[in-house]
């Protein structure tokens, strides 16, 4: 296990130097094609261009499926490494080295899914759509995928049943008044205010649609209208996101926010057109998995440094999969013990060299355990 760790964490530094944002990967996918034509495994064409699937066949009747994402953070500097995606890649890779040693005593056939575009949260449904699992010599009996976490010390991994991370939709409002000079404002109709109006008052959505023993979240990205030399301009678009965990709430706050879309569009008299593009479901670990992923934490780590925490609000494309086939998430601790360690996306951001110690046997025991 240490020369695979070794080779991770060598993987790792590699990686962390070619950032690529999602669809653009192509020298992260070529630097793991070449570390798999070390390995006796057969690579997959699905049909994509950047990304790779690999089968390891060890002549068993079932197949477990391990995913990392590949892909960096778009910033305003170019693409960062500001969330781990390189290390989970390394991770992935040091697993395949270990359990293609171990080839004969594996009690499955390993599927390896090195996936595009996570941050994006649409990489996984590009994948499902070009049919891996149909390309697949065999279709899972279950998916395990592994995340860092900085506010979780290195050595832990949260094994957690039931929701872990959220339901994620995305909604464009766009309010459509009638331009005009601004000393006339009793000729036009000025869609700002209408949309100043929407940002207050979705915020009620959390405050007062939703039970608040439920967590959500309701967040407007951006408000474009006018400029400097347009003092009423013809519409006003506002973008945003909502996430919870529970459905039904989910599907409430839907409905709120097309309601309040549309009565302050006619209380300002607007036209309104609102979109609504449900993105992923909730990362929702079932309790069928979870003594096997207990189990296979255990075995990786040790008793005492298998915990639990809260679910987070972010949003994991890795939700895709599970709606395809049993699968279980991990956040595995990358965060330096004594240390306030910056969080995901945050431009200090970085994961602990010691993650790997972790992260490597974990997948491989995921894989191990019956």
């Amino acid at each position: 296990m240490t020369k695979s760790v070794d080779l991770a964490e060598k993987h790792r530094k590699v990686l962390h130097e070619m950032p690529e944002k999602g669809l653009s990967e192509y020298r992260t996918t070529a630097y793991i094609r070449d570390v798999c034509r070390e390995y006796p495994v057969e690579t997959i064409d699905i049909g994509i261009e950047t990304g790779l699937v690999c089968f390891l066949d060890a002549g068993k009747a079932e197949t477990i499926a391990l995913r990392a994402d590949i892909d960096a953070l778009p910033t305003e500097q170019g693409p960062r490494h500001l969330c781990g995606h390189d290390a989970h890649t390394a991770t992935l890779l040091g697993a395949m080295h270990y359990l293609c040693a171990v080839k004969e005593d594996l009690p499955y056939n390993v599927l390896f899914v090195f996936q595009p575009a996570e941050e994006g949260t649409h990489g996984a449904r590009i994948m499902l759509d070009h049919g891996l699992f149909e390309k697949a010599p065999q279709m899972p009996v279950r998916m395990f995928g592994i995340h860092n976490r900085p506010e979780v010390d290195c050595g832990d991994i949260v094994v957690h049943k039931g929701p872990l991370m959220s339901e994620k939709s995305i909604f464009t409002v766009t309010y459509k008044g009638v331009p005009g000079h601004g000393s006339l404002p009793h000729k036009c109709v000025d869609p700002i205010v209408a949309a100043a109006s929407f940002v207050t008052g979705i915020q009620t959505i959390v405050s007062r649609n939703a039970d608040p023993f439920e967590p959500v979240i309701c967040t407007v990205n951006s408000l474009v209208a006018g400029g400097p030399d347009i003092p009423v301009p013809r519409e006003a678009v506002i973008t945003g996101y909502f996430r919870s965990f529970d459905h039904s709430t989910h599907l409430r706050m839907e409905e709120r926010l097309r309601s309040l879309a549309a009565n302050t569009a006619a209380a300002y008299e607007c036209s309104c057109d609102t979109d609504i593009v449900d993105v992923v479901p909730a990362v929702d670990n079932p309790e069928s998995l979870y003594d096997i992923a207990s189990r296979a934490a255990e075995a990786a780590a040790g008793h005492d440094h298998v915990v639990d925490r809260k679910a987070c609000l972010a949003s994991e494309d890795f939700a895709l999969f599970g709606k395809e086939l049993p699968s279980f998430f991990y956040w595995v601790g990358s965060g330096t013990p004594g240390k306030v360690c910056a969080s995901w996306h945050d431009p200090s951001f970085k994961v602990d060299p010691q993650y790997t110690k972790t992260a490597v046997p974990l997948l491989v025991a995921a894989v191990m355990t019956e």
